[in-house]
Formats: structure tokens, sequence, C-alpha cells
């Protein structure tokens, strides 16, 4: 939770800039396949590229391991590099133990940006072998998608179609179904801010996700002027306000431009207004 009040504070206070003196892609990814190979000294890693590790455990098992949002969120705080790997690294546990039973109860749905599949296919160009998953998902608006997961103790675990037939769920109520799971998981959902101007917290994975649950999106829970409005730059970060605020909007539009360009886990640039049912972008 206290990397969240970092990012949010720095992006309100001081911008997303990154700090002069920071490990370039190359440094980063050295310094990443030592912890890596320390923590995990039976899996054999080898660069790939800048910011791309390719791992091989087991009867010959391959597994890539993509860097880039890690990196972007030691970026934006150079001096908890230490700590930003370790929770990185710590994940990839459940990666080389590999568990093919998926709990019904934990399938939550993950919003992410409608060019996802585009920046994974980007992979197959420059990392050999690699495969674009295909993973379970539906439309949400023009700019976002919905893509179905399991959340497991330390990861998240995207799962395909062939998985998904295993289990017994109608793909016609997967979303609710999904989303219940998700007002379950969550933590306790916080709200920082005042006079029509909020962020939202809800432990750092599902804060975009938010906007599936639709009794969250109340003039009772949000005070604010007008229909309500929210802004999702970021996985973590929901930024809320009221479509007749225009003084908060103009003064958040560059904020949330600077933290979908700089920081990680990217969802989108624009601004979206609640219709009673769903999100509609601006």
């Amino acid at each position: 939770m206290s990397r969240l009040l970092f990012i949010i504070s720095t992006i309100l206070l001081l911008g997303c800039s990154t700090p002069p003196n920071h490990l370039s892609e190359a440094e980063y990814t050295k310094k990443y396949l030592r912890v890596m190979s320390a923590k995990y000294p039976q899996v054999v890693y080898e660069i790939k590229e800048p910011l791309v590790l390719k791992a091989t455990y087991g009867q010959d098992e391959e597994v890539s391991h993509f860097l880039d949002n890690s990196y972007r969120e030691y970026k934006l705080d150079p001096k908890a590099i230490d700590e930003v790997m370790d929770r990185y690294v710590n994940v990839s546990i459940e990666v080389y133990n590999r568990n093919d039973k998926i709990d019904v109860h934990r399938i939550v749905p993950i919003i992410k940006s409608s060019n996802y599949f585009e920046q994974l296919n980007s992979y197959n160009k420059t990392v050999k072998d690699f495969k674009t998953p295909e993973l379970l998902w539906e439309p949400y608006n023009e700019d976002l998608i919905v893509v179905y997961a399991e959340d497991r103790d330390r990861s998240i675990h995207y799962f395909n179609q062939e998985e998904f037939d295993k289990l017994n769920i109608s793909k016609d109520t997967l979303l609710t179904f999904a989303t219940t799971n998700l007002d379950n998981i969550i933590p306790k959902i916080e709200r920082m801010g005042q006079k029509g101007s909020y962020a939202l917290l809800a432990g750092g994975e599902y804060e975009a996700s938010l906007i599936l649950i639709s009794d969250l999106w109340t003039k009772m829970t949000f005070d604010v002027q007008g229909d309500i409005v929210i802004a999702i730059p970021n996985r973590d970060l929901v930024f809320v306000t009221g479509s007749l605020d225009d003084q908060t909007i103009t003064k958040l539009r560059p904020t949330i431009k600077e933290s979908y360009d700089t920081g990680n886990y990217a969802i989108s640039p624009h601004f979206y207004k609640w219709n009673g049912k769903k999100f509609e972008r601006m």
C-alpha cells in the first residue's frame, strides 16, 4: 500500500519524470538476472534482449519473463529497486510450480487496454519462439477489454479457452460470476481526496477492475459535479471526478497522460463517464 501512496503522491505533486540516475534497461536486466538466479538456482536463465529473460526448468519447460513493468515501477522510485525486484521475482515461484487446477471461486475479470494483444504480438518479432497466449477475454468498450484470470497467492494466472472448457461455468454468466469473485477477493477499497476529486486504492492489482462493480458507482459514494467520470491510466490508479467539474478534469488531464506514458501496466489516457451501466469514453 505504501508503494501506491508513493506513486499517487508522485503523480499528483511532482509528476512522473524519470530520475537522471537510474539503471539502463540492459543494466537492470543483468541485475534482475542475478536476483532470479540466486532465488531459483535450479532454473537456467538467458538474456534474450534488454528486459526479456528466457527461463528453462523442469523437463525442458521454457517460459519468457518480461521485465517492462517492473522496470517502469523501478524508475518511479529508484531507491526501491530491491523491494521492486523481490516482489516481482517472488511471483515466479508459481510459474515454476505449475498448478493446472483452477479454483473457480478465484476467477476474476482484469481490465486491460484493447491493444493488449497487439502488445503481446509485438514480442513475436523480437523474442525467438515466443507465442502469443490465447487467453479468454471479451470487449468492454472501444478502449478496454476484460481478460479473465485466476487470482493466486503470489500471481495472476491467465487461462485460455481450453482450460475454461473444463470448468462448469457458462460464458454468458462469466462476467457476473467473476465480478462477484472480485468483490469478495479485493481488500477494503480506500477513497483518497475530497471536494469532488478522488483516487481509489484496493491492494495494487485490481483498481482498474473496480469499474465492473456497478454498486460502487453512485453519487452516494462519490459526491461529484454532474455524472461520475473516471480515468484509469494504469492498473493500480483510478481517479474519480464529475463531468461538470471542468477545473479538475483540466488539471488531471496532463497527469493522466504522463502516468499512462511512463507508469507500469498502462491502461488508457482517456476519461470515461458512467452511463448507469458501464463507463463510456468522454
